[in-house]
């Protein structure tokens, strides 16, 4: 059955506070280039020698979007993603921004750095 156009107006009013807070997050996460929706399981290795398990949100040429259960520390970290062939890609990345998002639930943003060589740390 289609929707009213009182019930669409219902939606639209309960629904503008999270546009407005997606437009917002969307600005504050300063990437250049085109994002494309990416949803992966990621390795997060830190410089302490932690490893967390991830997942990606979005991706770009320039960086990613990571959803993950701690509060990741600002800075460079190495990531890990395993493509759909089954090859793992490895990313040094920095870490620009990271807040909680609720339930034990963080999202973060990250900047690639560079590419390990080839043979490094294999």
């Amino acid at each position: 059955m289609p929707f009213e156009l009182q019930e669409l107006r219902s939606f639209g009013n309960a629904l503008h506070p999270l546009l407005v807070e997606a437009r917002a997050n969307d600005k504050r996460e300063d990437r250049w280039g085109i994002r494309y929706p990416f949803f992966r399981s990621v390795a997060i290795a830190t410089d302490d020698g932690s490893h967390v398990t991830a997942f990606s949100r979005d991706i770009s040429a320039s960086g990613i979007g990571l959803l993950h259960s701690i509060d990741l520390p600002l800075g460079d970290v190495e990531i890990r993603i395993t493509t759909g062939r089954g090859y793992a890609v490895r990313v040094r990345t920095r870490v620009s921004w990271c807040q909680p998002c609720g339930e034990g639930w963080f999202i973060s943003g990250g900047q690639f750095v560079s590419v390990p060589e080839v043979g490094e740390g294999q």
